[in-house]
């Protein structure tokens, strides 16, 4: 057996033959450096003095003189059979602090001169990801419940052997046994049949919004947005220049009627027909016709956003709205950011014909292709029945969850907040009584060790009664009361 190279690879270490300091003060001096501006950490383990001396190209009896030296100073600790690490005695330091661009910076820092989008994203929040897992987390599917050596095996499966032709850049319109899973998928459990060939793969979901974005519409091009919505989506849109038209909701969902009125030349229409976050409502038949109506007559594209479609606890999912798009006017949004867990980043579009063609060019122009070997382990995952499997179960469990929360939360926040979850969804909603501000009630929650967000966050022009966005799907049913009681207490608080 190959005995491993173990250690960093230094490529700061470098030599010059020109100057006059002998090469082992170089070699010295130089690491010396890197411990104290720490780019080497307390902790760290050094490559061996054979290693050293082999990319260096010095004798091993040099590097061994460089690392006692170090050694005799405390910068270095020897374990006996085990190898050189950097003295875990050494205070840690830290590199450069980073300051992301919107957030203030010294007075001699000059801001950078960015293009019209990057002075557009500067300015909006771009925090997904950074927010702790915490009981009620909004979206938060419950990951403990993964079929994780399923997956293993599906990933094993593809990869046994060494297949190289995995790992090259794939097709960038997606790897075609992923396609073909996702079109029998659809055909089979949303009702909505489409070629493979009109599927292209994408780094999740957010990622096909903006290529959507991109391909059919110009900065300053007007997009309905429902009001409320998402907030990292709409902060997209307005990063990419596009002017939004806050569109109201109601129990019907987006009011089609209003922003035809109002926004007639809009170029874009952002919609989740089956079920609008955060609001858990459907949009009406009636409005979904009129909605595609107007994208006929105004030359418009209508993005759908299949939001949570999967979990449905009363009846079979809803049609999509692509299904009774008679003129090729929506562009389909699916991933399996909630279904499976979020880091898979793995979405899809699924394109009306005539814009295959520009879709697949843009998308290898953004992103090449998405991770070859994720895309054909899904493929294998989808393809032996395991993720209709998965979703059967998370029904089940999530459906179990939902049922807990609701006479819970019910009984908790009695005086304190409405609460109302809809037939669908990892969410649900308490509208707070007694004039209470949902900000404020947000940062008891935070504190009191729990999480959720302010429905005020996701406005953008109509006001609305306040209220928190609750996840139920990642907390187990047997501590959900325990926790809703905390989370009571910390609203009355507010």
């Amino acid at each position: 057996m190959v005995k491993q190279r173990k250690g960093p690879i230094l490529p700061f270490l470098r030599l010059d033959d020109a100057t006059a300091l002998p090469k082992f003060r170089q070699v010295q001096d130089q690491l010396r450096l890197a411990i104290l501006h720490g780019h080497l950490r307390t902790g760290t383990r050094l490559p061996s003095s054979r290693i050293l001396a082999t990319e260096l190209g010095l004798s091993r009896q040099t590097v061994v003189r460089v690392l006692e030296n170090l050694r005799a100073e405390g910068y270095l600790d020897t374990r006996q059979g085990d190898g050189t690490y950097v003295s875990a005695t050494l205070p840690h330091r830290q590199g450069k602090v980073f300051r992301p661009t919107n957030e203030a910076q010294p007075p001699d820092v000059v801001p950078a001169r960015l293009s019209r989008i990057g002075n557009l994203a500067r300015n909006v929040s771009a925090n997904i990801g950074r927010v702790e897992r915490k009981p009620f987390l909004p979206n938060a599917p419950a990951l403990d419940r993964f079929p994780f050596a399923v997956w293993r095996k599906c990933w094993n499966v593809v990869t046994r052997g060494g297949k190289t032709a995995n790992m090259g850049y794939g097709d960038v319109a997606g790897e075609l046994p992923l396609r073909q899973r996702i079109a029998e998928y659809l055909a089979l459990h949303r009702r909505d049949p489409c070629d493979p060939e009109q599927i292209i793969i994408t780094p999740g979901g957010h990622a096909a919004f903006a290529l959507s974005a991109l391909a059919l519409a110009d900065p300053d091009d007007e997009i309905w947005f429902e009001d409320p919505g998402p907030v990292t989506t709409s902060n997209l849109f307005r990063s990419l220049g596009l002017r939004l038209c806050p569109v109201d909701v109601d129990s019907e969902g987006m009011d089609v009627a209003t922003a035809m009125h109002r926004y007639p030349a809009a170029r874009l229409a952002f919609v989740m027909p089956s079920r609008h976050h955060p609001l858990g409502v459907t949009l009406s038949l009636p409005r979904r016709l009129a909605l595609l109506e107007w994208a006929r007559e105004n030359d418009a594209w209508i993005i759908e956003d299949d939001y949570d479609s999967e979990f449905r606890y009363s009846g079979a999912p809803l049609p999509s709205m692509r299904s009774i798009d008679g003129h090729d006017r929506v562009i389909y949004v699916g991933s399996f950011s909630k279904a499976l867990y979020p880091g898979i980043r793995i979405g899809y579009l699924v394109l009306p014909p005539q814009l295959v063609g520009a879709f697949r060019s843009l998308a290898g122009l953004m992103h090449r292709s998405v991770p070859v070997e994720a895309q054909l382990a899904l493929a294998e995952f989808i393809g032996d029945g395991h993720f209709a499997s998965h979703l059967r179960r998370m029904r089940a469990l999530y459906a179990e969850r939902r049922a807990v929360f609701i006479e819970a939360g019910q009984k908790a926040l009695s005086g304190l907040a409405q609460l109302d979850c809809s037939e669908s969804g990892l969410n649900g909603l308490a509208w707070l009584e007694g004039h209470r501000k949902d900000r404020l009630a947000h940062r008891a929650v935070l504190a009191a060790g729990l999480q959720c967000y302010p429905l005020s966050d996701y406005a953008l022009a109509a006001p609305r009664r306040d209220a928190l966005i609750l996840g139920f799907a990642g907390v187990p049913a047997e501590r959900m009361e325990m926790l809703l009681r905390r989370l009571a207490e910390a609203v009355a608080s507010a």
